[in-house]
């Protein structure tokens, strides 16, 4: 089960440095009757809050509205009130809350309001949360959330779940200092799936968010029992892990060893102890008969189209070069990448991806826009030929859009990419939504596809998919 996240991060700040600062995360979750509820919760940066003496230490007062809304019409509106702990002497730490809230399926408008009592100041941001339907034919997962400690209590309050007081972490980025990663999750339905008594794994790895292959050393697994609901805390040390962009991978596999639901969430590092490892063509003895077949006329071409397919860290160095134009650099750069990538046939590799560039430029390049510039360009290098392409130019309400629909990318199945034509005159089509992490997550789509003729919202079509000749839900649904 994914939220959606509507930035990179798994977090939103709202506010400015003037002002108060608040970190806002949420998680889908069910009950064992398989109604869903939303957890939301806040930290306050502590330095931007104003305090008040009291008789046990300083204390902030915030008042704290959360509303949920569908179609304009509120499903749930929380206004309260909340006191930070007492801070002893003048050192003062983030405070938190968590809230629950029942809430059914659907699409709904995000809004949080946060007031600072005793200084006045005030504010507010807005987001869309999407909760979808419960499976009950296959394992579920709620979503997963990092947190920063885990520690056994009998208390019940809104920290608390199945005999856990849990502390969030309300980002997913881990810096220097940092050497484990904790989670918590739920999954639901082992019982019906696996059958209820049955002894199955729960595992725990790391993948690199680039090339998917796992990271070594980081590994750890848990037997558990299958029932409705089984309450997960897992642990996963990183002190060894480089800097980078990374997935979290949950694994349920059966006594017959096989992986019978995967659950993966996104996460960076960054770890100064073990620097990244940058490309350098510094050591690297060039291939005379390779540089010659690319040509100091269109080495700036060929360079900069390795962006969709070089790791992020990288993205920096091949601008650095392109601006500053020095030819032997970026043919020696690029001989490099291709050795690293391919080191018995660096050659081959290269021709089979300039085949794909040449496809590129001519099926999505634009009069601005080189082909791999161009979001479809782009994802077509990235991850390959689409298994299927619908293509819907003339359907009524609706801008021009694709759907691009992946049998497999990485470790996730059944992955869909919209792209749509919003100003019906260039050949751009940029990405409106995709179900990959890491990608636009835009779950508003079918609406912002249809603002072509339809710029109202129906409040009886809670996915704004009922258009007159409209197919675009149905078709990506089952592409």
């Amino acid at each position: 089960m994914k939220s959606l996240l509507t930035v990179l991060l798994v977090f939103v700040t709202i506010g400015v440095s003037a002002k108060p600062q608040v970190y806002f995360n949420y998680k889908v979750y069910y009950t064992p009757e398989h109604q869903s509820y939303i957890s939301t919760s806040l930290q306050f940066s502590s330095g931007t809050f104003k305090y008040v003496a009291k008789e046990d230490g300083l204390m902030a007062s915030v008042e704290i509205t959360q509303i949920f809304s569908f179609r304009d019409s509120i499903i749930v509106a929380d206004k309260y009130v909340l006191n930070s702990p007492a801070m002893k002497d003048s050192v003062v730490e983030d405070f938190f809350d968590v809230r629950r809230y029942s809430v059914g399926p659907g699409v709904y408008d995000y809004e949080l309001v946060i007031k600072d009592l005793v200084s006045g100041d005030e504010v507010s941001g807005k987001q869309s949360i999407r909760i979808d339907e419960f499976d009950k034919s296959e394992i579920n997962f709620s979503d997963v959330e990092f947190i920063q400690d885990a520690v056994k209590t009998e208390e019940k309050n809104n920290f608390t779940k199945n005999g856990f007081f849990i502390l969030p972490y309300l980002t997913n980025y881990y810096p220097p200092g940092m050497e484990k990663i904790a989670f918590y999750t739920e999954l639901y339905n082992s019982d019906k799936i696996l059958g209820a008594g049955e002894q199955f794994l729960l595992t725990f790895s790391v993948t690199d968010y680039d090339t998917g292959k796992p990271i070594d050393d980081i590994f750890r697994f848990q037997r558990l029992t299958a029932q409705n609901v089984n309450p997960v805390i897992g642990f996963l040390p990183i002190e060894t892990l480089p800097s980078g962009n990374y997935y979290l991978n949950v694994n349920v596999i059966s006594k017959e060893n096989d992986t019978v639901s995967t659950e993966t969430v996104y996460f960076q590092r960054r770890n100064d102890a073990i620097p990244q490892k940058l490309l350098s063509s510094d050591d690297i003895e060039i291939d005379a008969s390779f540089l010659a077949n690319v040509g100091t006329d269109s080495i700036e071409y060929y360079l900069n189209s390795l962006m969709p397919i070089s790791p992020r860290y990288e993205y920096e160095t091949i601008r650095k070069m392109l601006k500053e134009g020095d030819t032997t650099k970026m043919q020696n750069y690029f001989y490099a990448f291709w050795k690293e990538t391919d080191p018995i046939e660096p050659y081959a590799s290269w021709l089979k991806y300039k085949e794909q560039v040449y496809y590129a430029e001519k099926m999505f390049g634009t009069q601005i826009k080189k082909g791999f510039e161009t979001d479809r360009g782009r994802t077509h290098l990235k991850y390959g030929s689409p298994n299927s392409v619908i293509d819907r130019p003339n359907e009524p309400s609706a801008y021009p859009y694709q759907i691009w629909h992946y049998y497999r990318i990485g470790q996730r199945s059944n992955i869909r990419f919209v792209f749509y034509n919003p100003d019906l005159v260039t050949n751009d089509y940029p990405m409106l939504h995709s179900d990959l992490p890491g990608e636009i997550q835009n779950y508003n789509w079918q609406q912002d596809l249809h603002q072509r003729d339809s710029p109202a919202s129906n409040s009886d079509d809670p996915y704004n998919s009922i258009h007159y000749g409209g197919n675009s839900s149905l078709l990506y649904s089952n592409p």
